[in-house]
């Protein structure tokens, strides 16, 4: 039986008045607490821009390198490990569609953050170890176009790939990876102690996010919100606030993911009807799925064991 829960007028109200904070009220004895999932990410006002990035198909593919501790930014390096380029936005600056990036092991935290990855880029560590001891740490301000100001570690564009890195922004509300439009793999690496969440997709982007491990993020594993899709699959979601948060009319795919010892495993908002499928939700210290407000799931063969206080909420808004 599904548990409903009536909102005070008031606070559900409040509630949706920021577009972009996702809240979770749930009851407990006769106590209402809220939770924003979506923390500070609040519109600006600006009208959603129309989506005209274009989708860059590489004509061939080349290899430059980076090393954070024996590289130099010099126009006559990049071309093998023993000379390297110091920096990825370097690189960037040097490279054409088709080309990978290939980083060595150490800490890259002196970037021109955000660091954008253009359409037809790849940006990879070691996929093997989803990352282990490639280390992108910091961010840097943006506008987005469909949000406020934002501060992000790597902006995707186009078909960019990202893969083999670890992600960690530990600024004040801080993501990792913000992915606002075309179709990017983000693919084999860790998003970790993020102060906000490891990936935050938004507009109309339909990113694929796979084999990824998202670790104790303070807010979300993955945000999807806007009318955003794509696919979340085959990922491990632990130690975090929410493992995933789906809100406004997004319909991404979610499935095949590990998402255990979180606060809450998925929390479905707004208007948004993802398709939740084959996923693990186990232990997690509150709730394995969370629906609120006109949240329409599409979920078949997923398993829940363990979630401390209900596998499936239910929570209707006020109404007279």
């Amino acid at each position: 039986m599904k548990a409903k829960i009536i909102f005070h007028k008031s606070l559900f109200a409040k509630s949706l008045s920021l577009c972009t904070v996702f809240t979770i009220a749930i009851i407990s004895v006769s106590v209402i607490s809220a939770q924003k999932t979506f923390a500070d990410t609040a519109s600006n006002g600006t009208p959603e821009t129309t989506n005209s990035e274009t989708i860059t198909t590489p004509a061939s593919e080349q290899i430059i390198y980076v090393n954070p501790t024996t590289g130099a930014d010099s126009a006559s390096n990049g071309s093998s490990e023993e000379s390297a380029y110091r920096t990825i936005s370097f690189a960037i600056e040097q490279a054409t569609p088709g080309t990978i990036i290939q980083l060595a092991s150490g800490q890259y935290n002196t970037e021109k953050f955000p660091i954008v990855v253009k359409s037809g880029i790849t940006l990879r560590g070691n996929e093997n170890s989803q990352g282990e001891g490639i280390e992108v740490i910091g961010g840097g301000l943006y506008n987005s176009r469909t949000f406020a100001r934002q501060d992000i570690t790597i902006l995707t564009q186009g078909n960019a790939t990202i893969s083999g890195l670890t992600v960690t922004n530990n600024n004040r509300r801080g993501t990792g990876i913000w992915v606002e439009s075309g179709q990017p793999i983000i693919q084999n690496n860790t998003f970790t102690s993020n102060k906000r969440e490891g990936v935050f997709v938004t507009g109309k982007a339909t990113p694929r996010i796979e084999n990824n491990r998202f670790v104790k993020n303070d807010a979300n594993g993955v945000s999807v919100t806007k009318q955003a899709g794509g696919e979340i699959r085959n990922n491990i979601f632990e130690n975090t606030g929410f493992g995933i948060a789906i809100g406004g009319n997004s319909t991404p795919m979610v499935s095949n993911n590990k998402i255990y010892s979180n606060r809450n495993g998925i929390v479905l908002t707004d208007f948004a009807k993802p398709q939740i499928l084959s996923n693990n939700i186990e232990n997690n210290s509150d709730y394995g799925v969370v629906i609120i407000g006109q949240a329409k799931p599409n979920m078949d063969k997923n398993t829940f064991a363990g979630n401390q206080k209900k596998d499936m909420f239910q929570a209707v808004p006020y109404s007279e």
